[in-house]
């Protein structure tokens, strides 16, 4: 079987629409921030997803294998890293969700790895892996614990933030599976991370974040107890960190 063309149409006019649009002076100010090799075109993220919002309203993407095509083949060739923030917002479309299967878990893990920095990897663990552990529970699960048990630092960093925003719907064991391969770890990304998915799970479960805070207290780092507990302790929920 013949692989799956991307919609070439799509990505030329992504990238014409986003040059022809672009703003030198918020440019290399945004490209200093994010600390980022690749250049910026100086395109906010509400400048930016108004220009391709019309864009994707007028392409017709009609199977999986054509969604993760269009989807790689923008990110791969991106040379400006908004090209990078389309592509994960592409999957997305209300018109396409049904074609995002779990044929574009590999392609999510080769956008978190070789994008290795902290927006692509907390926006595709915030919005697309999301998506697919709502649809296919049991085999992102599985995904996600190989993620965390590896040796990619933004994959992990990807397992821990993946349930932040499902709330009442995040799985607290595979939250706790995904954070303790990483908790003594002294990578501030890894331990920013684990206070931040900590932060919004006690949202819905302060005691089991406070008993879990408690209970390894001395194996988390203090920077990652104080993020986990901020928002209980500036509420008064909670006197002090454990």
């Amino acid at each position: 079987m013949a692989a799956a063309r991307a919609n070439r149409a799509l990505i030329d006019d992504i990238r014409t629409v986003f040059r022809a649009h672009a703003d030198s002076v918020k440019a290399l100010p945004m490209q200093a921030y994010m600390k980022s090799a690749m250049p910026f075109l100086g395109l906010p993220a509400i400048e930016r997803r108004a220009l391709q919002r019309p864009i994707f309203d007028r392409h017709v993407i009609e199977s999986s294998g054509t969604l993760v095509a269009t989807t790689l083949g923008l990110w791969r060739g991106a040379e400006f890293r908004e090209e990078r923030y389309a592509a994960i917002d592409l999957p997305g479309v209300k018109a396409w969700q049904s074609l995002e299967t779990l044929e574009c878990l590999r392609p999510y893990e080769e956008m978190i790895t070789t994008g290795a920095w902290w927006d692509t990897c907390d926006d595709l663990s915030g919005s697309r892996v999301p998506a697919l552990l709502r649809a296919y529970p049991a085999e992102m699960a599985a995904a996600l614990d190989r993620w965390a048990n590896g040796t990619d630092l933004w994959l992990r960093r990807a397992a821990i933030l993946s349930q932040r925003r499902l709330g009442a719907d995040a799985d607290a064991g595979l939250l706790y599976r995904c954070i303790l391969p990483s908790i003594d770890s002294e990578e501030f990304f890894l331990r920013k991370a684990i206070g931040s998915a900590l932060r919004e799970r006690a949202q819905q479960c302060p005691d089991e974040v406070v008993a879990f805070c408690t209970e390894y207290r001395d194996r988390l780092n203090v920077l990652t107890k104080r993020e986990a507990l901020r928002t209980l302790l500036e509420e008064g929920r909670l006197r002090a960190i454990p």
